[in-house]
């Protein structure tokens, strides 16, 4: 991790922060770039096309969102450490003229979140009022900056802002490459454009923990983790008691699957804390749910996910997560139409062919099984090794032994990209029992597959066998 420090200021590259005297600076993320492009070089001419193809690599921006984002970095550098640091060259770019100093791998301190009240009761907003006028008449001018402040920090995003962040929701529900690198840029956009207001760094804040967890970009998943946590705590700065911060701080701390269960249930608690803050949250839902469902703890999972669905129907994740969940609550027929709801809002989203599969072989449909199976190898060749220990399944219940042994076979040559419990039901399934019990006790120690294996009915015949049921007892 870098840290830059030149005046009074610090920059913690990794987390796109700045902060004033260990106070965060309430700045868009495009133009936190912007300046750490600059102080990465002092005293050297940074192009415009080049600082242009850095910060907006998405493209469809000119020189004049360049220039805004240098204003406001003079404002900001003057109004808080009174000099002129970004010197213009003429028909070239620009350069920073102060001293940097550059620290390596030493994080700064979390920085401290000082509450902004964004959204006051009503009450306390018109007793403010009341001064402001009075201090209007006795001043002759200064109540009306202090009631226009109260007013601008009492604002919802303005309309250009909320169109912004519709547009980076969608984007953001593909959970695409190309839509998350959208989002991303959308809500950039809604931060420049309502600067306190939470909801533009909740959203950038859920758009780089999904980066993260999706392994998009071409950054490494904790650099953006570790932004998405310094959006997240500049949302509550902002509203103390916005959920959707709460939400991506629980989602993070539950993908650490190390975690002891005292700090478990402190990273569940702050997803349970977003959902009480604000109800109507889908994401909040959804990241419980999958919580839940990663536990082993289907049925919560599904209720969860089913009230993420009803909030966000257009979010792709959320239905995708219900199917499965559905699935292994044995609700097979709603499990189907998840799968395929998920199939309709994106074709990208492959891996679900997988729960499409497992419902029709559920059902009893084998010809459909192999379709969603094979659909799942030729969709990704990711999914190739894991598809075919489904398929050799499949082909040895359909009496397709030779069909059934070669997909075992390159399932087996690919094992690490394979489900052990779907390999232990291929091997099972052409004869080879002991082969299967083995693989069986590699879900010692994750509580879904064990909890998988208690509800599937595919593993129906194992459950009676003394190992297996010794791989059922909690961790």
């Amino acid at each position: 991790m870098s840290v830059y420090e030149f005046g009074p200021l610090h920059l913690d590259a990794e987390r796109l922060l700045l902060l004033d005297r260990g106070v965060p600076v309430a700045l868009g993320p495009k133009v936190v770039e912007t300046l750490l492009a600059l102080i990465e070089h002092p005293g050297e001419v940074l192009t415009k096309s080049a600082l242009l193809d850095r910060i907006w690599p998405e493209g469809y921006v000119d020189e004049a969102n360049l220039a805004q984002n240098v204003y406001v970095l003079r404002k900001t550098l003057r109004a808080r450490w009174d000099v002129d640091a970004i010197e213009t060259i003429p028909r070239r770019g620009y350069r920073f003229t102060e001293d940097v100093r550059r620290r390596d791998g030493a994080a700064l301190a979390e920085p401290s979140i000082a509450p902004m009240r964004t959204t006051p009761r009503r009450r306390n907003f018109w007793q403010a009022a009341v001064v402001a006028v009075l201090a209007l008449v006795l001043s002759g001018g200064l109540g009306l900056k202090l009631l226009s402040a109260r007013a601008e920090a009492d604002r919802t995003l303005s309309v250009e802002g909320a169109r912004l962040y519709q547009i980076g929701r969608y984007y953001w529900n593909l959970r695409t490459p190309d839509g998350m690198a959208k989002s991303l840029a959308y809500f950039a956009r809604v931060v420049d454009t309502d600067p306190l207001d939470a909801r533009g760094y909740g959203a950038l804040a859920g758009a780089n923990a999904i980066m993260g967890d999706y392994q998009y970009g071409p950054l490494r998943p904790r650099v953006y983790f570790a932004r998405a946590r310094a959006y997240a705590r500049k949302a509550l700065a902002i509203d103390p008691k916005y959920g959707e911060a709460y939400a991506v701080l629980g989602m993070l701390s539950t993908e650490n699957n190390s975690m002891s269960d005292k700090q478990m249930a402190g990273a569940l608690g702050d997803l349970q804390h977003a959902i009480a803050l604000d109800p109507a949250s889908g994401p909040a839902h959804e990241w419980y749910g999958i919580a839940l469902f990663e536990r082993g703890r289907f049925d919560e999972a599904y209720s969860q996910l089913r009230e993420a669905a009803e909030l966000d129907p257009l979010s792709v994740a959320t239905t995708a997560w219900l199917g499965n969940a559905a699935r292994l609550e044995r609700r097979y027929d709603d499990a189907i139409a998840y799968a395929r709801e998920t199939l309709d809002l994106s074709p990208k989203r492959v891996e679900v062919y997988e729960t499409l599969g497992l419902a029709y072989e559920a059902r009893g449909d084998l010809s459909r099984a192999t379709q969603a199976y094979d659909r799942l190898a030729i969709a990704n060749v990711q999914y190739r090794a894991e598809a075919a220990a489904l398929l050799a399944e499949v082909y040895a219940k359909s009496n397709r032994m030779p069909e059934a042994r070669a997909q075992l076979a390159y399932a087996r040559a690919h094992a690490k990209d394979v489900d052990p419990g779907d390999l232990a039901i291929a091997l099972a399934a052409v004869g080879q029992r002991g082969l299967a019990l083995t693989w069986l006790r590699r879900v010692d120690g994750k509580p879904y597959l064990r909890a998988e294996i208690a509800s599937d009915p595919r593993f129906d015949a194992f459950r009676r066998d003394p190992q297996v049921a010794q791989t059922q007892k909690p961790a």
